[in-house]
């Protein structure tokens, strides 16, 4: 006699008889970039509310952790409030060994190189900020011209440099860049203006 049939299970709608192991969650990882962000978008809303930001180099961030920043020494009182020059090469603070050491965690080598070349053509000269174009930018940095490009919209978006001026006159082809040793925040920043043919935009 024939053995009755076994009716196979009902299957359940949106149901599958095929079950995936279950994935391990990953650990959250520490992006000191987007920690460096979250401050800089915090200090400009407390511009904005009229509030004065506190001030982030008494304290220590996931960011600066991450960063292995050092805290510098207070102020003297008697130091002048705006630097008129730039310090000596020399300094301690202004050298670029340590802003390597600061910043190597977030900025990639294209970005430090851009960096790199910005810091000899202005710290190393005893200034603050530097005229010079696009293509000899690229060169002084070991990069292509294109990606030199994108490189200093980056730097820019994360507040290490800034081109308050661009000229592009009969007499003048360039831009003037100047490098932040710290990041600054967006309401920190300088608008831009524009040379073109003799006449400011």
């Amino acid at each position: 006699m024939a053995e009755p049939k076994v009716k196979p299970a009902k299957r359940e709608a949106g149901k599958s008889k095929f079950r995936l192991p279950e994935r391990v969650p990953r650990p959250a990882e520490e992006n000191p970039l987007r920690e460096l962000l979250r401050e800089a978008r915090t200090q400009e809303e407390a511009l904005e509310a009229g509030a004065k930001p506190a001030p982030s180099r008494g304290r220590s961030t996931p960011a600066k952790k991450s960063a292995g920043v050092v805290e510098a020494p207070a102020k003297r009182p008697d130091a002048p409030q705006a630097l008129t020059a730039a310090p000596a090469a020399d300094s301690p603070l202004y050298t670029f060994a340590e802003f390597s050491r600061r910043w190597s965690p977030i900025l990639r080598s294209g970005q430090m190189g851009v960096c790199r070349a910005l810091f000899e053509m202005t710290y190393e000269q005893g200034k603050t900020e530097c005229f010079t174009s696009m293509p000899k930018l690229a060169a002084a940095a070991g990069i292509k011209e294109r990606q030199c490009y994108n490189v200093v919209a980056q730097l820019e978006l994360l507040g290490f440099i800034e081109r308050p001026d661009i000229f592009n006159t009969p007499t003048q082809k360039g831009t003037i860049f100047r490098l932040y040793m710290e990041p600054r925040p967006p309401a920190a920043r300088s608008e831009r203006r524009y040379h073109i043919g003799g006449d400011e935009s």
